[in-house]
């Protein structure tokens, strides 16, 4: 603990720093000061608990560093000394939180209890701080090993056992039985490609956490555990109710949690829940909400509950594949999406979109696409091997919204790299390009046509057509006139310029040479030099 001393007489600071026991009071460090900016100098480079300070000082007075201290947001106890009884700066010192007030000369008995007072107050502010704090960490923490508690009970076929679920809620202390019922309620959030790049998926979580906990809160409903089970996706467990009670107020909360998620997310949402269920059933609840929420994707911003779910035989009827087939020959692409979106709005008016359903046009649509790209030399496998395509076919099958993403995906790229493939030039400027810049590597026609996305012997031929070349000889050519650069450089070994230009076998290079210019490498140097 530190006190610091200020005063502008010298003498009567010596004086309480020989005549105080510092050490029966437990001050391991007292500093002084003769004025206010030493103070002020000294109260930001040191931790302060205690200051014993003169009020009458020259320039600014101890009142006045009392003011700078409580603007500074600082704890610090302040012992004012004064030779003059004046109430009004007892009461100025009162008014600024300052622990006493005592009259000079200094009876150092007197201040002596002072100080005993303010150490006592000190050490009792940083138990309660201390306290605090503790107390915030174990309420925090709590709630994290409840939140572990609920996904570990989702995740863990094991906890289905009686006494390993007994064991884990013993071991977590919570108050919680094998046979209590809760009501579990599943969230499924549906945003958008845009909004994941713009805020990132860990906000987004943190944001529906945080709006659906304050709605909840708003409501006077409270939950045991709110987590996050994977993409996208989260329960919500309440207990110690039964569902009749709640379910008015409660489906008029979550009434409340779609609006604000469209209000600050804006993006869909399913939810699904069930009645009270008791613990050790709520892990196979969870996979009937999910088969319910799988077979209703057309009803989303609604609470579905289970025990009203009939299931139902939705069959397929595919959109007309051959009108998409015409629109793609045609290269128009928004008829081709406007033919498909109303599809989609047509099954999902009629509540017969589930997933099932949505992967068998995902299929569909798929193989019009490879077809036309097939037709037109283009390897759907290079052209569609992306992260980007990975990605949407992931969750293609989620969502009507999600599926319309990545049949827009699909055909745009592919309507769009096929007529970039008939613009004149452009797939053989790309090679060309290519061959420009890494000619003193290994290419071969697989590499070229990785890069251009087309059937290797379709690329070839297309080469030829417009080069008039075959690609082996117009690497070879490339080569050679770069082999020809290098020789007339009289300080580059033959055999050099042969590996600069791609050719580890001398011999080899060396032939090539001279079919084509009808010198060796040596003649050539030696006739242009």
């Amino acid at each position: 603990m530190n006190v610091l001393l200020v005063d502008d007489d010298r003498f009567v600071v010596a004086a309480l720093e020989k005549k105080i026991d510092w050490n029966a009071l437990h001050i391991s460090q007292v500093y002084t000061a003769c004025n206010v900016r030493q103070a002020q100098n000294i109260i930001k480079e040191e931790e302060i608990h205690i200051c014993v300070c003169d009020i009458e000082m020259p320039g600014q007075s101890g009142l006045d560093l009392l003011s700078w201290v409580r603007e500074q947001k600082m704890d610090t106890l302040f012992i004012f000394l004064t030779s003059y009884a004046d109430f009004n700066y007892a009461q100025k010192a009162l008014s600024l939180s300052s622990l006493d007030y005592l009259l000079k000369p200094v009876d150092f008995k007197q201040l002596f209890s002072i100080l005993e007072k303010a150490v006592s107050k000190v050490n009792e502010e940083a138990n309660w701080h201390k306290t605090r704090i503790e107390s915030r960490h174990w309420v925090s923490n709590q709630q994290a090993v409840t939140d572990l508690f609920w996904k570990d009970l989702f995740l863990n076929p094991m906890l289905k056992e009686v006494p390993v679920l007994e064991h884990k809620i013993t071991q977590k202390a919570l108050p919680y039985e094998p046979f209590h019922a809760f009501v579990p309620i599943l969230f499924k959030l549906y945003p958008s490609t845009e909004l994941q790049q713009e805020m990132g998926n860990s906000m987004i979580d943190f944001s529906f956490r945080n709006i659906a906990a304050e709605t909840l809160q708003n409501a006077c409903i409270l939950y045991e555990g709110l987590v996050t089970l994977q993409h996208f996706e989260y329960i919500l467990i309440i207990g110690n109710v039964h569902f009749e009670d709640v379910r008015t107020p409660l489906l008029h909360c979550l009434d409340t949690v779609f609006q604000n998620i469209d209000n600050f997310l804006h993006c869909q949402v399913s939810c699904c829940l069930s009645e009270e269920v008791p613990m050790l059933q709520l892990s196979d609840t969870l996979l009937s909400l999910r088969n319910m929420r799988e077979n209703n994707l057309s009803q989303t911003n609604t609470p579905l509950l289970l025990n009203n779910y009939i299931p139902q035989e939705m069959s397929y009827t595919p959109p007309s594949l051959d009108i998409i087939q015409t629109f793609l020959e045609q290269k128009n692409l928004s008829a081709a999406l406007k033919n498909l979106k109303n599809y989609i709005n047509q099954l999902s008016a009629k509540k017969m979109l589930n997933k099932e359903i949505l992967l068998r046009l995902r299929l569909d649509m798929e193989q019009v696409v490879f077809s036309f790209l097939q037709n037109n030399g283009i390897e759907a496998h290079t052209l569609f091997g992306t992260e980007e395509t990975t990605s949407l076919i992931s969750h293609a099958c989620e969502s009507s919204a999600y599926m319309e993403q990545y049949l827009s995906y699909l055909l745009t790229r592919a309507l769009d790299y096929s007529n970039f493939i008939n613009e004149e030039h452009s797939v053989i400027d790309l090679i060309l390009n290519y061959i420009h810049q890494h000619y003193a590597e290994d290419i071969t026609r697989t590499t070229l046509s990785d890069l251009v996305y087309l059937n290797a012997d379709y690329m070839a031929r297309l080469f030829k057509k417009q080069t008039q070349k075959s690609i082996v000889n117009y690497i070879t050519e490339y080569r050679i006139e770069k082999a020809k650069e290098l020789l007339n450089s009289p300080d580059i070994p033959v055999a050099t310029v042969a590996s600069k230009v791609g050719y580890g076998n001398y011999s080899y290079f060396s032939k090539l040479f001279k079919d084509l210019t009808g010198y060796t490498p040596n003649e050539y140097r030696k006739k242009h030099l």
